[in-house]
């Protein structure tokens, strides 16, 4: 089998071809002439040995060939733009790339990035939020906050932040609720529910109370919202709400009990970080953590 590869230009005139099923309208995207766009397929056909296209008047289909190699050569494409997304951070000898929740980050992370800002102006933080971080990829990320302890020969973590759920409500239903005990509280207001976590709270089965339910919704960062639009009581963690409690558009109602959650881990490579910059920001987070 022949290892060379066609050039890129030919790959592109026949994916513009076959996704928009024209040569003419292939050559208006790329800005070619249409005459470009066929010599570029025809460059194909010889690599591939091989029609791609069968040619009806003035018009082209794809062959049964041309529909597989179609998808091969758009995956292929796509692969390459997402390879140029994953190292465009690091045009920036500066930049750091930090991957933790979506909750922690808009909660108690981008409150404090001023903070980072005003120590380290320079610095530029790519912020990659997801919910389930189980390894480090160098390539991609250069620190992980997570509630995971992710030791390995590659990677090292160290304890960041204790957390727990907490009761939780806008300013106006806190006043209300105010001087009250734990079974009036429960009985006064409305709980917003985690979908998953249907009980509410852990404890809150055992007291046998009869609550009303305003909202079930599998998304903290909902509850959140609805809990500051004085919705009702929900039970999120200290760490999600971190920002809010400080800005006093959430208050925490300490006549119910908090529960232990898990806490969450700074992880970063063994190895040497990537820039200076890296360190910054990891010796950057745990004082900060070591503060709140």
């Amino acid at each position: 089998m022949d290892k060379r590869l066609p050039p890129l230009q030919s790959l592109l005139a026949f994916e513009a071809s076959a996704r928009l099923g024209s040569f003419s309208r292939a050559a208006a995207e790329l800005a070619l002439t249409q005459s470009a766009i066929s010599h570029q397929i025809q460059n194909l056909e010889v690599w591939v040995g091989q029609a791609l296209f069968s040619r009806h008047g003035r018009g082209v289909k794809l062959t049964s060939a041309g529909e597989l190699f179609a998808g091969t050569v758009a995956d292929a494409l796509q692969t390459l733009r997402e390879g140029r997304a994953r190292i465009e951070p690091y045009r920036n000898p500066d930049s750091v790339l930090l991957a933790c929740g979506a909750d922690f980050a808009a909660g108690w992370l981008t409150p404090r990035l001023a903070d980072l800002r005003a120590r380290h102006p320079a610095l530029e933080v790519w912020l990659i939020t997801q919910d389930e971080l189980s390894e480090i990829d160098r390539i991609d990320v250069d620190l992980i906050v997570s509630t995971r302890q992710l030791h390995s020969e590659q990677m090292q973590s160290v304890p960041l932040l204790a957390d727990h759920a907490l009761a939780v409500c806008g300013p106006a239903t806190a006043r209300r609720l105010a001087g009250l005990a734990l079974a009036e509280v429960l009985l006064a207001a409305p709980l917003l529910i985690d979908e998953h976590h249907p009980e509410w709270a852990p404890w809150l089965p055992a007291l046998a109370l009869p609550t009303t339910r305003a909202l079930t919704v599998d998304d903290a960062r909902l509850r959140l919202a609805a809990a500051q639009d004085e919705l009702g009581i929900a039970m999120l963690s200290r760490l999600s709400v971190d920002g809010a409690l400080r800005r006093g558009s959430l208050c925490a109602l300490a006549q119910l009990p908090t529960v232990a959650l898990a806490p969450l881990w700074l992880t970063q490579s063994k190895l040497a970080p990537r820039t200076p910059a890296v360190q910054l920001a990891y010796d950057w987070l745990r004082a900060a953590a070591a503060e709140a």
